[in-house]
C-alpha cells in the first residue's frame, strides 16, 4: 500500500541514497533523480527511479503507460501475477531508439518465501520458465545463513571486524528469537526460507512437506525371469465417480516406498471416454507399462446410466487388469493411508514412504494446501469443516491416490473405530469391498 511504501521501502533506500550525495527526493511524485558524475569517472549519471504501490488502480495504470528500463519489485509475493506480467512488457522501452537503445531492460525482486501454490511458485521454481534466474537464500539456522554480520548486533560486536566469528554467532539470535515467538507455520517461511500455504483454509495431509515429500526418482523396471523383456511395473488410483475422473500412476520399491509419478484429471468426462484416454495417454508416458492393479473408488459399485459397475468401463479399457474398489470409503482411513505415508521413514537413508514426483503438480498442489478443511466463519475461534473441501481438480487428485494406497495396502484396517487395536495390512494386499451382487458379464473379481 502507499503507507507502506513510504514506511518501509522508501525509508530504506533514502537510508542508502541519501539527499544529501544523491540529490533530493520529491515526496509529492515519491521520484528521487540523480545526475552527477562520480569521482574518478567520466561518465555522467543520469536516473530516475519511480516508486509506485501496486494496489491502487490508478498506480497500476499508470505502470501501463510506463517506458523504463527497468523495475524491482519488493516483496513480489504481494504482487498479482497479471501485473508482473504487464510490467514485463513496460521494461527496456527506456532509452528509445532514438537515444540509443536500451542496453539492459527486465525485472529484479525479492521476497519472503510465497505459499507454494502461487503464480510466482509456478513461474519460478515447479515449471522455471526461461529467461528468469531464482536465487533461494539459505533458511537463518542454515550454517550458510546470509547477512548474520549485520543482524542485532550489539554495540560490541559492532566494534569487532566484519568477518569475526562472534558478529555471526550473535546474529543468530535474532533468528532464535524468531523461533521462538513464530508459530510453526510462519518460523517456516520467516526463519527457515520455506515455502508457505495458503491461511484460507487447513491442509487435509497435514504430514506433507514440499521440501521433502517432493522428489524426483527414476522409473524402475522389472523383469518376470532373467530372459524375459523388461517392464514398468505400476499401481493407479482411479477417482471413478462424477464427470471429474481422475487418476494417479505410481511405483512401490522394493524397500516399501511409493512414488506417485504421474496424475491425469478431466473435467466433463464420462467414465467409458476417460477409460480409453487413460490408456491412450499411459501408453504414451510409460510405454512399457504394466499395471499391477487398478483401485478405484468404491461409490463407482453404484449403477451408472448405462446400468453398470462403473469399474466394468475401466476393465474394458485393461482386459486382465485386476480392478477393484477401496475396502473402505471412510475419510479418516483414507486420510491415513496417505498422511501415515508420508510420516513414515525408509530406512536405512530416513526418506519418506511417499514421494510425490514434480510433474504432478496438481497432485503436488493438493498436499500443499488446496486439499484442505475450509476455514469456518466462527468468531473467536478457529474452526474447520469436518469433510475436505470438493475443490476441482484438487479434491479428485486427492482421492484417486488415496484408493491407490488404500488398494496398496497403506491405511488402518479397522475404519472407523479407534476404540479396537490398529492393524496393518499383511503382504501389502489389502481388504477388498465384497463383489456386487447380480449381473456382472465381464467377469469382475475384487480380488487384488
Amino acid at each position: 500500500t502507499g503507507p507502506q511504501l513510504v514506511d518501509t521501502t522508501i525509508k530504506t533506500w533514502m537510508k542508502l541514497f541519501s539527499e544529501a550525495q544523491y540529490g533530493k527526493f520529491s515526496t509529492t511524485s515519491k521520484t528521487h533523480r540523480w545526475r552527477f558524475r562520480p569521482e574518478g569517472s567520466k561518465y555522467l549519471i543520469d536516473a530516475e527511479f519511480i516508486f509506485r504501490a501496486l494496489d491502487d488502480p490508478d498506480d497500476v495504470a499508470n505502470l501501463l503507460s510506463l517506458e523504463v528500463s527497468g523495475m524491482w519489485m519488493n516483496e513480489m509475493r504481494e504482487i498479482d501475477g497479471t501485473i508482473f506480467a504487464h510490467a514485463g512488457r513496460r521494461c527496456g522501452r527506456f532509452p528509445g531508439a532514438d537515444m540509443g537503445g536500451c542496453t539492459w531492460g527486465g525485472i529484479i525482486g525479492d521476497t519472503n518465501p510465497w505459499s507454494a501454490t502461487s503464480d510466482f511458485h509456478e513461474m519460478f521454481v515447479a515449471n522455471p520458465r526461461n529467461g528468469y534466474k531464482f536465487f533461494h537464500q539459505p533458511g537463518g539456522m542454515e550454517a550458510e545463513a546470509e547477512n548474520l554480520e549485520n543482524l542485532a548486533q550489539t554495540p560490541e560486536t559492532l566494534a569487532l571486524p566484519w568477518n569475526d566469528p562472534k558478529r555471526r554467532e550473535q546474529g543468530r539470535t535474532y533468528y532464535l528469537n524468531a523461533v521462538r515467538d513464530y508459530s510453526k507455520t510462519d518460523a517456516d517461511m520467516y526463519v527457515h526460507s520455506k515455502y508457505g500455504t495458503d491461511r484460507s483454509g487447513k491442509p487435509v495431509f497435514e504430514a506433507y512437506d514440499d521440501n521433502v515429500h517432493c522428489r524426483e526418482k527414476e522409473l524402475f523396471k522389472a523383469q518376470d525371469h532373467p530372459k524375459a523383456v523388461p517392464h514398468t511395473p505400476v499401481y493407479l488410483g482411479w477417482d471413478n465417480t462424477g464427470r471429474n475422473p481422475a487418476v494417479v500412476v505410481a511405483q512401490k520399491s522394493d524397500d516399501g516406498q511409493w512414488r506417485a509419478q504421474y496424475e491425469l484429471c478431466a473435467q466433463g468426462m464420462g467414465m467409458k471416454a476417460f477409460a480409453a484416454e487413460v490408456k491412450r495417454w499411459l501408453t504414451q508416458q510409460i510405454p512399457d507399462f504394466r499395471i499391477i492393479k487398478i483401485t478405484c473408488d468404491p461409490a463407482g459399485k453404484a449403477k451408472g446410466a448405462d446400468d453398470l459397475d462403473m469399474r466394468m468401463l475401466i476393465v474394458q479399457a485393461f482386459p486382465g487388469v485386476p480392478v477393484l474398489n477401496a475396502r473402505t470409503n471412510d475419510p479418516a482411513t483414507r486420510i491415513e493411508a496417505v498422511d501415515g505415508a508420508m510420516r513414515r521413514q525408509i530406512l536405512p537413508g530416513g526418506e519418506p514412504a511417499l514421494l510425490i514426483s514434480k510433474r504432478c503438480k496438481i497432485l503436488r498442489t493438493a498436499c500443499i494446501n488446496k486439499y484442505r478443511y475450509r476455514k469456518m466463519k466462527i468468531s473467536g475461534e478457529e474452526r474447520y469443516t469436518e469433510t475436505p473441501d470438493k475443490i476441482t481438480p484438487y479434491a479428485d487428485v486427492a482421492d484417486a491416490l488415496q484408493y491407490l494406497m488404500l488398494g496398496g495396502g497403506e491405511g488402518r484396517l479397522n475404519s472407523g473405530d479407534s476404540s479396537k487395536e490398529v492393524k496393518w495390512p499383511e503382504g501389502g494386499a489389502a481388504i477388498t469391498m465384497a463383489k456386487p451382487k447380480g449381473w456382472n458379464p465381464l467377469g469382475v473379481s475384487d480380488r487384488g
